[in-house]
Order: structure tokens, then sequence, then C-alpha cells
């Protein structure tokens, strides 16, 4: 078996659900059913069940995901001692990401990087925050870039913090806010939790939320068409050229919404040269105000 194989039944204990878990491989669901058919084939032996609820493990595939787990974690031991033992001019270093970071924020800075160390190569994922907080605790990655309240034991460096925002067609009150349909897209935790703490230091009603969308372009142009208001995290996430009316939020009590913006990483994988060569780049991008 190969890395692969070992990723896909390690993430279908972790993730019981195929068409999630082939999300956060970044896989299409008939490709991941494929390959997961493809390694009981080879093994001759029945991995999991497909029940109502998702999927569960047969024992010889719980076996298997123990042993997946301990062949990843050698593997990242490999690579890391590996890096260490280099000069930290070449090597991968894996990058998780938020969208917006990947968009609009970090490729000029991952230009410098390279420039300055053409035999490093970047290995990136994209995902919400919370889910980049679990890769790094995973090892999956050496570095994040995440928005939004942070926990946990990592290492990390303050990029800044931005002023969230409500959209709307046209302008409107606060107070006319629940009664008016709201157009929800969040889904990272982290931001749920900030506006939730903004709505509830205005209002004792819950908000109307008139429909869903899954990404923030849509939610966008649900709001250019008059069918609601919706709250933005980031500001530049609007872009020029769009006719809608924002205004930045506050708190009850005055205090602007604000959600900070994080490097993190691990302590150990700072140990590593070209990790630590990268931290270094990016910490005096963050200094010279080019993050």
């Amino acid at each position: 078996m190969d890395e692969a194989a070992w990723k896909i039944i390690a993430e279908l204990r972790r993730t019981p659900n195929v068409t999630r878990a082939a999300d956060r491989l970044f896989m299409s669901q008939p490709n991941l059913s494929k390959k997961l058919q493809g390694i009981e084939a080879a093994l001759g032996v029945r991995l999991v069940l497909r029940t109502s609820k998702g999927i569960s493990f047969t024992p010889e595939g719980e076996y298997l995901a123990d042993e997946a787990e301990q062949m990843l974690a050698r593997l990242a031991e490999i690579r890391g001692n590996l890096l260490r033992l280099g000069s930290g001019a070449s090597g991968t270093v894996r990058l998780g990401m938020t969208n917006g970071f990947a968009r609009h924020l970090l490729p000029p800075c991952l230009r410098r990087f390279q420039q300055a160390y053409p035999g490093a190569a970047l290995d990136i994922a994209t995902d919400i925050s919370a889910s980049v907080v679990r890769r790094l605790e995973r090892d999956e990655i050496h570095v994040g870039f995440i928005r939004g309240e942070l926990e946990g034991g990592f290492e990390r460096a303050l990029i800044g913090s931005e002023q969230a925002c409500l959209v709307h067609a046209a302008p409107i009150a606060l107070a006319a806010l629940p009664a008016t349909p709201q157009i929800a897209y969040l889904s990272d935790p982290f931001a749920r939790r900030l506006v939730e703490r903004w709505w509830h230091s205005h209002f004792r009603a819950r908000p109307l939320v008139g429909m869903r969308a899954n990404h923030g372009d849509t939610c966008l142009e649900m709001i250019a068409n008059g069918l609601g208001y919706g709250i933005f995290l980031a500001p530049n996430f609007l872009g020029p050229g769009r006719p809608l009316w924002s205004a930045p939020l506050h708190f009850a009590d005055g205090r602007p919404v604000l959600r900070e913006a994080w490097m993190i990483w691990r302590r150990e994988f700072a140990e590593i040269p070209l990790i630590r060569n990268f931290l270094a780049h990016m910490q005096g991008e963050i200094a010279a105000g080019l993050l």
C-alpha cells in the first residue's frame, strides 16, 4: 500500500462518511470509493460496511486503520528527520490555509519565499480555519494560516485583524435586521461563534435565516438580487465593482467586531531547518506589513 491508501483508511475512520472524507482528501466521492474498492481487492478482505449513518469498519478494517495511523506518523517522522539533516534550502513545506489567505494574501509572500529558496517546494491545502488547526494537530501540515479564536498549545504570530461588515443591497438600519432575511454562508465554527456573539449583544431574537449559501460569492449574488443581507468577516472579499452597501460591525458596547489572523505552527517543526527558514521569512513579511 502506498501513502495515499494509508491516508484514505485513516481519514475514513476519522470521518466515517465517504462524501465528507473525499472532500477532506481533495478527491471526488466516486474516486475515493473506487480506490477503497481497489485496496479491499488487493488485500482480499472487506474493510468497511455501509450503513444508513455512513460507514463502519469491519474488524479487519479497524486493524488496518490502527496500522494506517502508525504508518502515517512514522512517515511524517522520517520526513522530519530527513529535513532536519538538510541545509534548509530544499525540501517541501506543507501549508494549510483558508481560501481568503490563498486567494488574496499569501501568493506574493510565497513567491518571494521561493525566489529566496528556489529548491523549496510548497504543498498547499485549503480548508476552514478549524480544519487547518486539526491538520496541524495531526501533523499533516507544518504551518497554518487561520482566522479567528485560537486554542491549543501552538506557537503563533499575529498577522493582523479585520473588522466584520454588514452587507446589503441598500442601506439598512441595525434595528431592521431581526425582521430581514439573513443569507448565511459561514461554515467555520470560529467565524460562527464571533457572529453569534455580535448578534446576541444587540438582539434577543434569533436571526431570520432566509437561505444558506455554500460560498461567500454565492451569498453576494443573493444579496445583489435583494434576497437578504449577509455578514462578512473579511471586507476584501467584497472586491471592487460590486454596487452593494456595507457597514462595519460593532458590539453593543461600541467595540469593533474584529477577527484576528494568525500564522501557527508546532514548536518541534521549527527545529527543521527548512521550516525554520520559512517561518523566519514569513515573520519578516509580517513585520514589514507585506502580509
